[in-house]
């Protein structure tokens, strides 16, 4: 394989990578603009939410209680495959903000929509309520599947919401405008390097016609430094390099109709 076609290939790839990258990353900001309508504040893509703890209602002993702080991966689950212990987050109307607490009944099913019931793990905390919360499947955000302190770190500045009632007294994470922002910048430089490979490639198109321009020159008798030549000769040469291309590009086009042709014979058992 000569280096012009591997060239091509390895530019072809890189093409083809960036474009599945730009399709991806423009799927979840639809996916993230579509969910973040539904529960304010709280996008989702492809049906996992990231949260993070702004207050210490879920502090305890338990494996899965939830330090003040920490960042949660919320997975949409339907309301039946839910049981007692686990915790969820629910769009809370109340305070206008995600909840996280966990079940402390089975989810019951009443004139056919679930109704679910919450209780925070830390009794002592200022936001414990020993009533508890009671939401049915349409508030419904999640399971909790997951947490990290370090992803809460970084949610803390990033988030457009907080999983709790901290958010209704103000502390709302880093604007509803930075999920957005993530994805514009590597979509802003996808569309950089895309435009400095392509102007790249064209320099070096245009320095290997000019090196062939002037051996062809040389080899014609033609004085590259007479402008006047060197111009006619140059316009010439495109003239007819471009005739030769459109006649290879022709026959290309007429040989794939034929073997079309013959394929579609073939199928149809003509001799």
């Amino acid at each position: 394989m000569d280096k012009d076609k591997r060239r091509k290939i390895i530019s072809y790839s890189i093409d083809g990578v960036l474009g599945l990258i730009l399709v991806f990353l423009l799927v979840t900001q639809v996916q993230m603009l579509v969910t973040g309508s539904r529960f304010p504040g709280v996008p989702s893509a492809y049906g996992i939410s990231f949260l993070y703890v702004a207050t210490d209602s879920m502090v305890g002993e338990k494996e899965d209680s939830l330090p003040v702080g920490t960042g949660i991966v919320v997975r949409q689950e339907s309301a039946s495959s839910l049981h007692v212990g686990d915790v969820v987050t629910f769009f809370d109307y109340n305070i206008g903000a995600p909840n996280t607490h966990r079940l402390d009944q089975e989810p019951e099913l009443i004139d056919g929509v679930y109704h679910l019931h919450t209780m925070g793990d830390n009794r002592s905390s200022a936001m414990y309520t020993y009533s508890g919360e009671s939401f049915t499947e349409k508030e419904l955000v999640g399971k909790v599947i997951g947490h990290n302190d370090a992803l809460g770190t970084v949610l803390s500045y990033v988030s457009p919401t907080a999983s709790g009632t901290a958010q209704a007294l103000g502390n709302r994470g880093g604007g509803a405008w930075v999920f957005p922002v993530l994805v514009l910048i590597p979509l802003a430089g996808i569309a950089a390097v895309s435009i400095v490979s392509t102007l790249i490639e064209a320099k070096k198109q245009r320095k290997l016609e000019e090196a062939e321009i002037h051996a062809a020159m040389i080899e014609a008798g033609v004085d590259p430094t007479n402008e006047a030549e060197a111009t006619k000769f140059t316009e010439k040469y495109r003239f007819k390099k471009e005739y030769r291309e459109e006649l290879e590009k022709e026959k290309e086009k007429a040989r794939k109709k034929a073997l079309r042709s013959l394929k579609a014979e073939k199928r149809s058992g003509k001799p």
